[in-house]
């Protein structure tokens, strides 16, 4: 056994007490839990089938990207300025979104996101620089559903996410990780609306099946007269009842 079986082994060992610890405390909801085991199980399956598929998906989406845009920063939150969560940043700390090049076309270096959109605006392509080369994102669209492949270096598909929009609104946006398949994560948020302004988001983080965790918030969302957000109103379950615990304020664009 070399080290790092070793390391995963003694992992391994260490997850089932931790599981079992959990479990008892009652903090997991199992069937939550559960419904987040089965939605892994659907990320894998694509990750299965579009693994060893990135020259054809690097081939379809240069035959239909018009425009390309950058940008600058966001290197820590899925695909900096156009991450699909709209309250990741707001939460998160250490998160920012970057900031896009609006006429400069900048060169290699200066840049830290290159993004691909088609005729009709939808982003197709993600590039991500880094001293190793450029990560890669291929998007689909399966009708209402959006689905993001993420290609590290070298080639191997690390990640998978799903966008499921209803009449335009984005109505959950879940990822999932995949370093080793056996550990793979999640990260999900859910969204309820009044009218046109988003009014909730459950949002789950720390999803990890195989120490049976998961971590929650349950956000309100305030807006002003224009539409933006500016305060967030974070909850959590705290001995079986969902109690406020922190505001975040959110600093509204400049006009």
């Amino acid at each position: 056994m070399d080290e790092f079986e070793k390391m995963m082994a003694e992992f391994d060992e260490w997850a089932v007490d931790a599981k079992e610890q959990i479990k008892e405390s009652g903090r997991i909801d199992p069937v939550i839990l559960d419904a987040f085991i089965k939605i892994i199980a659907e990320l894998v399956s694509i990750k299965h089938e579009y693994a060893d598929r990135l020259p054809q998906l690097r081939a379809a989406a240069a035959e239909k990207i018009v425009r390309v845009t950058y940008s600058k920063g966001g290197e820590a939150i899925h695909r900096g300025f156009y991450c699909p969560s709209p309250v990741q940043d707001l939460i998160i700390g250490g998160l920012k979104r970057g900031r896009l090049y609006k006429k400069k076309i900048p060169k290699l270096g200066e840049y830290s996101y290159e993004y691909g959109f088609d005729q009709d605006g939808k982003l197709l392509r993600v590039k991500l620089a880094h001293e190793f080369g450029f990560d890669e994102e291929y998007l689909i669209y399966v009708g209402d559903v959006e689905y993001g492949l993420q290609f590290n270096y070298s080639g191997s598909l690390k990640a998978v996410s799903r966008c499921t929009y209803e009449n335009g609104k984005l109505m959950k946006y879940e990822q999932s990780h995949y370093e080793l398949e056996q550990y793979s994560d999640l990260h999900y948020e859910e969204y309820r609306y009044q009218g046109d302004l988003l009014s909730e988001v459950d949002f789950f983080f720390n999803i990890m099946p195989q120490i049976g965790l998961y971590e929650e918030k349950r956000l309100r969302v305030e807006h002003d007269e224009d539409g933006n957000i500016i305060r967030l109103n974070s909850s959590e379950m705290i001995d079986g009842e969902l109690k406020t615990t922190f505001v975040y304020h959110v600093k509204p664009p400049k006009k």
